[in-house]
C-alpha cells in the first residue's frame, strides 16, 4: 500500500513516535510525508526570556504545572521514538493544511492511505484522496469523547473506563468517523503523565491494527446507534492545577455538562 504521512515539518513527539512505529513495523508498504511548513516565529528577546523565567520561578503554586508535565512527558515519549531517516522518503511541503500544493502532492503519490499526523483539521479536498481511507488516531474513546486532552478530561470528569484510543475514518466533523479499531486502557496509574503516557503507547499499536485492517479490506460499516458525545477542549492551568491537587481523583461530575447524541459506527467483517 502507499502510505502517506500528512503532518508539518516540525512534528511533535506523539506524532514522530507512531509514524516511525509504523514504517519500522510494516515496512512492506510504501511510504512518503505531506509536510505543512510552520510558520517562522521571531527569537524572544531577552527581556522577554528574563521574564518568563522569573516568573515561573517566582510562581510555584501550580499555575506552571500543565505546561512542566507536558514537557517532561515529551522527553519520555522521544526516548520511544525508533529512527527514521526521511531522506529515503519522497516528501512533499506545504504552506497550510488543505492547500493547492496538498493537493498536487497527494494526488502525484497517490495514497491508498492518508494517515493524519498533526498537520491539523482536514477538509475533504483533502481526506477524499485517498484510495482506501484518510484516519486519525485519537486518544480517547470516540465519539463519546471527542476533542483535546481527552485523557485529562476523562480524569477530571471521573471518566476513566473512557480513556482509551480510538482510530478512526476522517470524515466532516471532529472524532466521528468509522471507528476502525478501539481500546480502552486498562491502567493502574495515577498521575496524568503516567496514564496518558500509557495511552500513546497504547495508540502505536492500535493505529498498527487499523493499518492491518485496511489492507487486508472486505469489511462492512455498521452503525450501533447514537451515544452521548462530550467535546472538550486544551484544559489550561487552573483546571489541571484543580486535578494535581486533588491526586489526580475526579474533581467534577461529567453530570449537567453540555453533550450531544453522535452516531457511532464501526468497522466489521
Amino acid at each position: 500500500m502507499n502510505i502517506c504521512f500528512y503532518t508539518v515539518d516540525q512534528p511533535s513527539a506523539t506524532s514522530m513516535l507512531n509514524m516511525h512505529h509504523v514504517i519500522t513495523q510494516r515496512p512492506e508498504h510504501n511510504y512518503s510525508f505531506l509536510k505543512v511548513r510552520t510558520p517562522m516565529q521571531p527569537k524572544p528577546g531577552l527581556k522577554d526570556s528574563l521574564r518568563k523565567f522569573y516568573g515561573e520561578w517566582r510562581f510555584n503554586d501550580g499555575r506552571f504545572d500543565f505546561g512542566r508535565d507536558l514537557i517532561a512527558l515529551d522527553k519520555r515519549l522521544k526516548k520511544e521514538i525508533q529512527q527514521v531517516d526521511h531522506e529515503k522518503f519522497k516528501t512533499g511541503y506545504a504552506n497550510a493544511v488543505n492547500d493547492v500544493p496538498s493537493e498536487l502532492f497527494l494526488a502525484e503519490v497517490k495514497p491508498d492511505i492518508i494517515i493524519q499526523a498533526g498537520a491539523g483539521i482536514l477538509k475533504q479536498n483533502i481526506f477524499s484522496i485517498a484510495t482506501k481511507a484518510t484516519i486519525n488516531l485519537h486518544h480517547g474513546i470516540a465519539p463519546q469523547i471527542r476533542g483535546i486532552e481527552s485523557t485529562f478530561w476523562c480524569m477530571y470528569y471521573g471518566m476513566r473506563e473512557k480513556i482509551g484510543v480510538t482510530c478512526h475514518f476522517i470524515d466532516a466533523t471532529l472524532d466521528t468517523g468509522v471507528i476502525i479499531a478501539q481500546q480502552a486502557l486498562n491502567s493502574s496509574a495515577v498521575p496524568f503523565v503516567d496514564v496518558q503516557f500509557e495511552n500513546i503507547m497504547l495508540g502505536r499499536e492500535v493505529l498498527l491494527k487499523s493499518i492491518d485492517i485496511l489492507d487486508k479490506g472486505g469489511y462492512r460499516v455498521v452503525s450501533k446507534g447514537e451515544v452521548a458525545s462530550y467535546y472538550f477542549g486544551l484544559p489550561g492551568s487552573a483546571p489541571y492545577s484543580e486535578l494535581k491537587k486533588n491526586n489526580f481523583a475526579p474533581v467534577k461530575d461529567i453530570q449537567g455538562k453540555t453533550f450531544k447524541m453522535k452516531e457511532k459506527k464501526y468497522i466489521e467483517f
